[in-house]
C-alpha cells in the first residue's frame, strides 16, 4: 500500500465542526444534508443545500474531499425526491456518496451519475466476495463491518483491490451494522433510517442462565471503539481510510480527536515512531473519553470486557423500555374479501428438521425453506446430510426446497459457504436464499437459482428492480415495512414474499451474555446458552429470547412472535401472493397445526369467504408466549 494515500476521514454535523476538523488535519469530511440522511434526530445539525455547496467549495479549496451520507434505507414514496437530490449532489461536485440501500446502485445507473459510491458500514460487508459484487455494480470504496478481526481485514485486502475504510474511533453498537431491527419493531423508529431509540442502551435482567442477583444491567451497552494503538496494524492489514464517528459531536471535541489521529497517521506515513507522543496522546484520549474504550471485535469475539455492564459511564439517552403490543382475542376483525378474485396464494414454510418436513408434505406445502445455520437451543438447522435426506424424501414430488444461508457471513466463514454452494450446484432441484452480499456474489457466480432473504433489507421497488436485474427470483420484503409500504411494493408488480408467522428477529451480536454471566471463556464454554428460556428481560417483564449459533453469535428476538393471520384479507387485497411461515424453532406438531390453519383459511379467502375467528383464537392458544402484528400493523403508541 502507498502510505501517502492513507486518508483520515472526519465527521461534521455543523459548519463550525467542518471548519475545525479540516483545520485539525482531516483529509476528507463526511456529512449529511437536511434530508435522506441517517442523523436527523437533532434539528440544529446537518447541512442545507446551500451549505452543502459551500462545504464542497470550502474543502476543495484546501484540496480536501467531501463525502455525503445518503445512507438510509428508503421507501418508495421517497425515491423521486431522492433522485432529484442525487442529481443536485452530482451538480455541486461532491467527491462521493456513502450508501446503504441497494436502490442507490440502481439509481446511480439510471440517472447516469459519475459520483463515486462508497458502501456504508450499514451494508454489513465482511468478505472479499461482497466487495466483488459491489465493485461490479459501481462501488469504489467500502466501509467494512466493525465486527471483523484484523486477520479477516487482511484476508479481504489480499483478495480484492478495493479501497478499504474502517472505523477507528467512536460509538459502537452491539449489533452487526444494518442487522438491528429492535427499535423499529418496538416503535416503528428504524435504526436503518437513523432514528433508533437505542434498546441496546436499556437495562435488562438475564434470565434462564443463573440467578442474576445484581439486578438489571446494561447487557447490550457496548463500550466505545478506540483503535488508536492499532493504527499501524490496520495499515499493514490493508486499511487506507480511517473513519472517526461522531456527526452529532461538537466541533472542539472532534478537532481534538482528529488532531491526535492525524499525528499518529503522519508518523506511520513518514515511517517514524514517537513513542512518547503516542503514549501522551493515548492518555489524552483516555482522559476525554465519553464511555470507556474497547477494541471491538478486532482481536476476536466480543467479550464482557467490551461491555459497560454497570452503565456508570453511559450517557443519558431519553428513551426506556416500552410496553409492546400483544395480540388479544378482540383484535380479530372480519374483513370482506372480494369474491371471485380466485388468485392463489403460495405458502413457504421454514422447517426445523426432517420430521417437520414430513408433516408439511402431509398438509400440502410445496415450498420448504431449510435454514443452513445451527442454533444451539433446539439444535435447529440443516446440514448437507439432512438436506440430502430431504431431497430423497421429496424425489418425484412437486416441491421446491430452498436452502437459506445465514444473515452474517464474514471472511473466515466464506470457505464452507462456497463449498455448500458448489454442493448445491450439483443438485439442481435446490434453490438458494441469501441474506448478505458475499453469499449473493458466490451464488450468482455459480449460476444458482437465487432468492433474496429478509437480511437484505428490501424496502422499496427500486431495490427490488436492482435485485431482479441480477437474476434473483423471489424477494423477501424487510420486516420493518408497514402495511402501506408493503402495498406500494405489491403494486409495482414485484414478486414479493413476506413473513406472516414466526419469531421476529431483532439483532445479531458477537457478544454472548451467557458467558458474561457464568464467567466462562469461549474456549471453555459451558454452553449455558442452550436453555430455551435464555432471554433478556426488560423493566416491564418482557422477555427478548436469545438463540446462539455455532459461531457463538447471539440472535436476540422480539418478545412476541409475528402473526398476521387476522390481516390476511387486507394483505391479499393489497396484492400479497407469497407468504412465509417460519417454523424452525417450534415443535413439529405446533407447526403442522399452524400451517393447516393458514392453508385452509387462505383457500376459503381466495374464494371470497373469510370467517376465521375460531382459527384465530386457536393460534393465540397455540402460542402462549404471545403473538403480535407489528411492525406491519401497529395500533398503539409508546407509553
Amino acid at each position: 500500500m502507498d502510505k501517502k494515500k492513507i486518508e483520515l476521514l472526519a465527521p461534521a454535523g455543523r459548519w463550525e465542526a467542518l471548519e475545525k476538523v479540516a483545520a485539525a488535519g482531516a483529509d476528507a469530511v463526511y456529512l449529511g444534508g437536511k434530508r435522506f440522511n441517517m442523523r436527523l434526530l437533532r434539528p440544529g445539525f446537518n447541512f442545507s443545500d446551500q451549505e452543502l455547496q459551500d462545504a464542497a467549495n470550502y474543502l476543495h479549496q484546501q484540496n480536501k474531499r467531501l463525502y455525503i451520507t445518503v445512507n438510509n434505507i428508503y421507501y418508495d414514496e421517497e425515491i423521486k425526491g431522492l433522485s432529484d437530490y442525487l442529481l443536485f449532489l452530482e451538480a455541486i461536485g461532491v467527491d462521493a456518496l456513502i450508501i446503504q440501500d441497494s436502490a442507490l446502485l440502481r439509481l446511480h445507473q439510471q440517472l447516469g451519475l459519475t459520483l463515486p459510491l462508497h458502501a456504508s458500514v450499514q451494508m454489513g460487508l465482511g468478505s472479499a466476495e461482497a466487495l466483488e459484487f459491489l465493485a461490479a455494480n459501481g462501488v469504489s470504496q467500502v466501509i467494512l463491518s466493525k465486527n471483523l478481526t484484523l486477520q479477516e481485514i487482511s484476508r479481504i485486502h489480499e483478495t480484492h483491490p478495493m479501497t478499504i475504510e474502517f472505523f477507528a474511533h467512536g460509538d459502537l453498537c452491539i449489533s452487526h451494522a444494518g442487522k438491528c431491527l429492535l427499535s423499529s419493531l418496538a416503535t416503528g423508529e428504524s435504526g436503518n433510517r437513523g432514528i433508533c431509540i437505542k434498546p441496546c442502551r436499556w437495562r435488562y435482567t438475564l434470565k434462564g442462565i443463573i440467578d442474576d442477583h445484581d439486578g438489571p444491567r446494561y447487557y447490550l451497552a457496548h463500550k466505545d471503539l478506540c483503535l488508536y494503538s492499532h493504527l499501524k496494524d490496520l495499515v499493514e492489514a490493508g486499511v487506507s481510510s480511517f473513519k472517526i464517528e461522531g456527526r452529532m459531536r461538537e466541533g472542539d471535541y472532534l478537532a481534538f480527536l482528529v488532531g491526535i489521529y492525524r499525528r499518529a497517521l503522519d508518523g506511520i506515513i513518514e515511517n517514524r515512531e514517537d513513542r512518547r507522543m503516542l503514549k501522551e496522546d493515548a492518555e489524552k484520549l483516555e482522559a476525554k473519553r465519553v464511555r470507556d474504550s474497547s477494541t471491538g471485535g478486532l482481536f476476536g469475539c466480543t467479550g464482557v470486557e467490551s461491555i459497560g455492564l454497570s452503565g456508570e459511564r453511559e450517557p443519558f439517552f431519553p428513551t426506556s423500555a416500552c410496553r409492546l403490543e400483544r395480540l388479544q382475542a378482540e383484535d380479530y376483525e372480519e374483513v370482506p374479501v372480494a369474491a371471485g378474485e380466485g388468485v392463489p396464494v403460495a405458502i413457504s414454510v421454514k422447517a426445523a428438521d426432517l420430521e417437520m418436513l414430513e408433516l408439511l408434505l402431509n398438509v400440502g406445502i410445496n415450498r420448504v425453506i431449510l435454514g443452513y445455520e445451527y442454533m444451539r437451543q433446539r439444535r435447529a438447522g440443516w446440514n448437507k446430510a439432512g438436506i440430502e435426506r430431504a431431497l430423497e424424501r421429496t424425489e418425484g414430488q412437486a416441491i421446491n426446497l430452498v436452502v437459506e444461508t445465514p444473515r452474517v457471513v464474514n471472511a473466515a466463514e466464506m470457505e464452507p459457504i462456497e463449498k455448500l454452494l458448489d454442493w448445491i450446484k450439483n443438485r439442481p432441484r435446490l434453490e438458494v436464499m441469501v441474506n448478505e452480499y458475499g453469499t449473493l456474489a458466490l451464488a450468482l457466480r455459480k449460476g444458482l437459482a437465487v432468492s433474496a432473504g429478509p437480511g437484505l433489507n428490501l424496502s422499496n421497488s427500486t431495490a427490488a428492480d436492482f435485485f431482479r436485474s441480477k437474476g434473483l427470483k423471489r424477494l423477501t420484503a424487510s420486516t420493518e415495512l408497514d402495511f402501506a409500504k408493503l402495498k406500494t411494493m405489491f403494486d409495482s408488480g414485484t414478486d414479493i414474499e413476506i413473513m406472516v408467522h414466526g419469531p421476529l428477529y431483532g439483532l445479531v451480536t458477537d457478544f454472548c451474555p451467557a458467558r458474561a454471566a457464568t464467567g466462562a471463556e469461549q474456549a471453555n464454554c459451558h454452553e449455558a446458552c442452550r436453555t430455551d428460556d435464555y432471554a433478556l428481560m426488560d423493566e416491564h417483564g418482557q422477555h427478548y429470547h436469545i438463540r446462539s449459533d455455532a459461531q457463538c453469535r447471539n440472535y436476540i428476538y422480539y418478545p412476541y412472535d409475528l402473526c398476521l393471520f387476522s390481516y390476511l384479507p387486507r394483505l391479499y387485497g393489497a396484492g400479497l401472493r407469497h407468504l412465509r411461515i417460519d417454523g424452525q424453532y417450534y415443535d413439529s406438531g405446533q407447526v403442522a397445526a399452524t400451517v393447516s390453519i393458514y392453508r385452509e383459511a387462505i383457500e376459503k379467502m381466495v374464494q371470497g369467504n373469510w370467517r376465521e375467528r375460531d382459527n384465530y383464537i386457536k393460534l393465540l392458544q397455540l402460542y402462549p408466549r404471545g403473538l403480535t402484528a407489528v411492525p406491519y400493523f401497529r395500533n398503539q403508541t409508546r407509553d
